[in-house]
């Protein structure tokens, strides 16, 4: 119910030609230029996985699962193993109860339009929610969302909950990010406001809920709804010990950037100004950041280089392939430990 946890290392060695264009064209708004510079280089054969894991990201960034999941499988062909998400996903399924794993009579996956026609999906939460007293949900290979979608599977998750069932979600990064276009669309429709908080609840990420429920007071004209955690049955911790290069953060030396950050005066910047100078660690996830333009890649670099001057200890932690080749581009592994998805 966190973001995927993904193994992450100190990035080192050098951009290819392919992905520095890349990169800068998707900092510039340029995604088609972008995906042309990765599939030209990928077509020609002169690329190494980084570049792999770049047009992977932009797919799925693009809500392209079908071309994402043909990508995979040339990775595959060419390198001889599955992608690094993809065997990390293998590894967490491989922890879990067998009726919770794809396939098993405790998940549901979602997949395509979240739209009135999920409602037989919707039926098979409930039916797996009687038996079962924790329900996976998959909602990784959503593709588009409406507002009749995003009030039947809000409303299957509430019964859930009130019924006392624990939820495991997986894939609400792409979802969320749906919901956000929608949104952006349609400001005024209640229900994808109110699963977009719902799924910042059951994630227990309370800062990014009070920031999304600020904004839908401000469209819906109503009082911020106000964060109540979640009491619910969750999985026994499984599997063997996990191994990680670096240590867990806590939340109160974390900042998570999330979403678009086009302007160097974006109120996100602002806010991680400050944070770094009142912290000696200063851990910045990156993993929910979808574009960073130039100007706003500056101002977080110099942010990033005050905050090493004075003596704080900076991460950057998992952008996406392409945000982290801009932030190599311009240095920040100079002043910062930049955590990148190991190739």
């Amino acid at each position: 119910m966190t973001a995927d946890k993904l193994e992450v290392i100190e990035l080192q060695g050098s951009l290819s030609a392919a992905m520095r264009q890349a990169a800068l064209r998707y900092a510039d708004g340029d995604q088609d230029g972008a995906r042309l510079a990765l599939d030209t280089a990928l077509d020609a054969d002169i690329t190494d996985r980084r570049d792999w894991l770049a047009l992977m990201d932009l797919e799925l960034l693009q809500g392209r699962r079908a071309s994402h999941d043909a990508l995979v499988q040339r990775y595959v062909g060419r390198f001889g193993e599955p992608p690094p998400a993809e065997r990390a996903r293998a590894a967490r399924a491989s922890t879990q109860p067998s009726e919770l794993r794809p396939g098993g009579a405790g998940c549901i996956l979602l997949g395509g339009a979240l739209d009135a026609r999920v409602m037989p999906a919707m039926a098979s939460i409930r039916a797996a929610a009687a038996t079962h007293v924790v329900v996976h949900v998959d909602v990784s290979r959503v593709e588009e969302v409406d507002n009749v979608g995003c009030r039947l599977l809000g409303s299957a998750l509430v019964d859930l909950i009130e019924a006392g069932n624990g939820i495991v979600l997986s894939g609400t990064e792409q979802l969320e990010r749906l919901l956000r276009f929608l949104l952006r669309a349609q400001p005024e429709q209640r229900s994808p406001w109110d699963l977009l908080l719902l799924l910042l609840r059951l994630a227990g990420d309370q800062a990014a809920f009070d920031h999304e429920a600020a904004a839908c007071a401000l469209a819906l004209g109503t009082t911020a709804p106000q964060w109540e955690p979640l009491l619910m049955p969750r999985l026994e911790a499984g599997g063997a010990p996990e191994r990680r290069a670096q240590p867990r953060y806590v939340l109160r030396d974390r900042l998570d950037l999330r979403g678009t950050i086009e302007r160097a005066d974006d109120v996100r910047l602002s806010e991680l100004a400050t944070f770094a100078a009142d912290n000696e660690y200063v851990n910045i996830q990156l993993a929910r950041l979808e574009r960073l333009s130039l100007p706003a890649a500056d101002e977080l670099a110099r942010i990033v280089a005050a905050a090493a001057a004075a003596g704080r200890t900076v991460r950057l932690i998992r952008p996406n392939q392409l945000v982290g080749a801009v932030l190599e581009i311009l240095g920040l592994g100079e002043h910062a430990i930049l955590l990148l998805e190991r190739p």
